[in-house]
């Protein structure tokens, strides 16, 4: 038998490095717009290196309070980190619960065993404060994935319109 068919050649991964400019509202309707177009069947795996500019707001008013503060009182040694409060861990539990109430679309960044990061656009389906387990259905593998509360390192809310 001939192994010269073309449809029996091995298929070869190919890696590319590309800097690609998407223009919208927000950074976060840019990203998903970006997401979309890599989500294809052609596009085996991916990884987002920069231009997440998520947090911007936060980080603005947050330096603005500081700049002015510091400019009063002159040079001052930054504050110490705070730990985590029960209040801020109530919040947290409440925006959860509000986003599967809400079935609002979110960015979910989970840290796993050994260190292994995922990034996933997924909905709430549950949310067990006893157990501390969040059940979500990753939107673009259509499965459903639980993660304990502790693994959950960051999140962020699409805008809903």
């Amino acid at each position: 038998m001939s192994q010269g068919n073309s449809n029996s050649k091995a298929k070869n991964g190919h890696l590319f490095t590309v800097e690609i400019l998407i223009e919208d509202a927000t950074n976060g309707l840019a990203m998903e717009k970006l997401l979309h177009l890599l989500n294809v069947d052609t596009v085996k795996d991916y990884q987002i290196l920069k231009g997440i500019d998520l947090g911007k707001l936060i980080a603005l008013n947050t330096n603005a309070g500081k700049q002015a503060s510091s400019q009063a009182a002159g040079k001052t040694a930054p504050p110490a980190a705070k730990p985590p409060s029960a209040d801020s861990a109530h919040d947290i539990m409440h925006q959860l619960e509000s986003f599967k109430a809400n079935n609002t679309l979110i960015r979910l960044t989970v840290v796993k065993a050994q260190g292994i990061k995922l990034n996933l656009p997924c909905r709430i389906l549950n949310f067990d404060r006893d157990n501390q387990n969040v059940t979500v259905y990753h939107v673009d593998e259509k499965k459903v994935y639980l993660f304990k509360l502790n693994e959950i390192d960051d999140y962020v809310a699409f805008d809903q319109k």
